[in-house]
Order: structure tokens, then sequence, then C-alpha cells
């Protein structure tokens, strides 16, 4: 249940709320104005007629106007006094100089003004310095008409600027969504070029390996040896059949559009042995970058290409980041951990850390489509005495994580 916020309310219910205003100040206005008449039944018509119109003042402000001008002039043919009523001037110049038409605003202005000079003669008493008190209580209304005026006005502008700030940050957020998302198309169609490399690995070795099973059952010689051979060429052609099926299956959710223009198809894809030359390279450029491998690298084995392939770019991406936000004295681990049932691939720095303004959204997007097409986990963020981590897990064996 949520709590009653009454500027909320005020702001976004306004014909409610200046329909309680309304009638608020009718509590006060109509029993004043049967006191200054002297008549109950002309003193509720008219203070009804002066508070009446408020409640239109914000949703039909010219209309409002147009309806408080008729007991006024009523009032300035039959009285030459002023009536509480007249407190609801005010407060409609106020809200015709922050709600009104364009159009009719100078016209309101001019009328407020009129109205003060009408009012001021009226109410002057007609012996002695009469045009003095005039002029006095002229000045007096009008300063009153400006005050309000310009209150109005610095509320239309306040108003306008809250909004133009809010249509601004709408802007910003639907820019940064459509710069995610093309973010994310772009990183896989990416992926889309890389995984049509590792299944063009793949078939390269299937049809090799088929062409070896075929020689071997048709050459001379021992049948046993024959058949050995043959049989590991077709246990090559099941494994890394399975293996590419497993890899496109995987892929075929995520990716939106498809691939590009691929390399030499009989080249293998980047994979965790080349990470020592991303860390050598960087390096020998004069930076401080070291490596460390733990648990048994044999259960590489169990990896697909395309696994490889995605620990092999974060890693790629994260160094990326290190060199552009970490800063040149800035100390970098590149972490490969080999366990049963997961590979662990990480990056961290003591550099200064990064802010939500240093650019690397798109990057990290990247990342996170990768490591989710392999049903992975990826965790990134600032270290808590300083830098930057990037840790990204890959189960290790495809076929049992889907």
């Amino acid at each position: 249940m949520t709590s009653f916020d009454p500027v909320r309310w005020w702001t976004t219910q306004r014909l409610a709320a200046d329909i309680v205003l309304a009638g608020l100040l009718a509590i006060f206005v109509v029993p004043a104005t049967m006191i200054a008449i002297g008549s109950a039944g002309w003193g509720l018509l008219g203070g009804l007629l002066y508070c009446a119109p408020l409640a239109l003042r914000r949703t039909r402000p010219d209309a409002a106007a147009l309806l408080l001008v008729v007991p006024h002039v009523a009032q300035l043919a039959l009285l030459d006094t002023p009536l509480p009523g007249n407190i609801a001037v005010p407060v409609m110049v106020f809200s015709l100089a922050s709600w009104a038409q364009p159009r009719t605003r100078p016209w309101w202005l001019g009328v407020s003004l009129a109205s003060a000079a009408a009012a001021a003669l009226d109410w002057s008493q007609p012996q002695g310095n009469r045009y003095e008190v005039g002029a006095l209580a002229f000045f007096l209304l009008a300063s009153i008409v400006a005050a309000c005026w310009s209150l109005g006005a610095l509320a239309r502008s306040a108003r306008a600027s809250r909004e133009t700030a809010r249509e601004r940050s709408v802007a910003i957020e639907q820019q940064r969504e459509q710069q995610t998302m093309l973010a994310a198309s772009e990183e896989r169609q990416q992926i889309g070029r890389e995984m049509h490399d590792v299944v063009a690995h793949s078939l390269a070795v299937i049809v090799v390996q088929a062409d070896g099973g075929a020689y071997a059952a048709s050459m001379e010689g021992d049948p046993t040896v024959r058949l050995a051979t043959a049989e590991r060429a077709l246990r090559t052609i099941r494994d890394t059949a399975h293996e590419a099926l497993a890899e496109t299956r995987r892929l075929v959710g995520v990716l939106r559009s498809d691939a590009g223009d691929a390399g030499d198809e009989r080249t293998p894809a980047a994979g965790l042995g080349d990470v020592f030359d991303l860390v050598t390279g960087l390096s020998d450029a004069g930076r401080y970058v070291q490596m460390q491998v733990t648990g048994d690298p044999r259960l590489r084995g169990l990896l697909g290409p395309g696994i490889e392939l995605a620990a092999y770019r974060i890693i790629q991406e994260a160094l990326t980041n290190t060199v552009k936000h970490a800063g040149p004295e800035a100390r970098t681990l590149v972490t490969i951990d080999h366990a049963p049932d997961w590979l662990t691939v990480g990056v961290r720095d003591d550099g200064q850390g990064v802010t939500t303004t240093d650019g690397l959204g798109h990057g990290l997007i990247g990342m996170r489509e990768r490591v989710a097409a392999f049903g992975g986990t990826l965790s990134t963020g600032n270290l808590p005495h300083g830098g930057f981590a990037v840790v990204a897990r890959f189960p290790t064996n495809p076929r049992r994580n889907p």
C-alpha cells in the first residue's frame, strides 16, 4: 500500500485540488460576504461567485477568469467598497500567468491592471483628496497584480524547466537503451562470425578424418590395423560432430542475425593457449601483467572450442579495459583455473577502478552475452582496496550444462 503524497496529488489532480481550494476559500469568504453586504442570500450568492471560478483556475484558466469578471463588474456597479471575495483576484492573476495560453496572457495582464485602476477609483472617497487616495490605491493594487503575475510566470518557467529536464532524461534513457541494444547486437554478430570459424574448423577436421578413415578402409594390409585406424577416425568424427552440434545449439538462441564473413575455415579460433601471447604482448609494451594457471590443465580437454574462444575474448576485453582505465602504473593478474566442473578466468588490477562514465558498458554487455551463451556466470566491479576485477565461470562439460 502506497502512502499518500500531497505534493504529487496537488500537481497531478489539478481539478480536484482546485475544487478543494475553492471550497476552503468559500468557508471564509461566504460568511464574511454575508456580513459585509448585510444579506444572507446575496452574501451566499456573491461569495460563491467569487470562489467557484477558482475551481477551474488551472484546467480552464481563461474560462475561470471570465467567470470571475462577472461578480467584480457587479461589485463596481453596485458597491464602492472592497469585499472579502476580492481575495480571489491575486490567486486568479497568479493562475493566469502560470497556466493561461500564451496568446491570452498579455490580454489578461492588461485586464488585471485596468481592473486595479477601476477598483482604485471606485473605492476612493468622493470627498477631499480623492485622486491622491485613488493613485495610492492603484499603486498598491497594481503592485499586487505585478507581484502575483511575476510569481506565476516564475512558476510557469520552473514547470517548463522540469518538463524539459524530464524529457531530456527520458531521451537519454532511450538513447542508452538503444546503445545497449546496438552493442548487444554487434556482439552477437561477432559471436556469430567466431562461431562460424569454430564450426568450420570442426567440419574441416571431420572431412580430414573421413578421408583418413576411407583410405584406411581401402588400403591393403592387416585387417585389424585397418579396422582400428578406421575406428579411430570414426570416433574422432563422432566427437567432433557432437561438439560442433552442442556449440551450435547453445548459441542459436543468442544470435539475432546471420553470421558475417569468416576467415580461413581451416584455421582454429583463438583459445586459452593464446592468452599467454596477450600477456606477453602487454608486458613487452611496459605493462606489469602476470599470468597464473591453477587446477588441472588436462581438464582443458573437456572444453569445446567455443568456450575457449569466449574465455579468450573475455580476457582480451578485460585487459583492454585495464590498459584504458586502470592507469599506467597498475599491476594486473590474469588467472585461469581448471576445475572438474568449471573453468574460471579472471582479470584483476590494482588501478584506480572505474565509474559509470568510464565507457565500460558495451564491453561488459559483450562479456555477459558470451558467458550467458554457455550457461556460465560473470561478475565485475571495483575491488574494496582499489582496482577492478572481471571473473567469468564456464561449465567444463557443455553436454552436462546446456
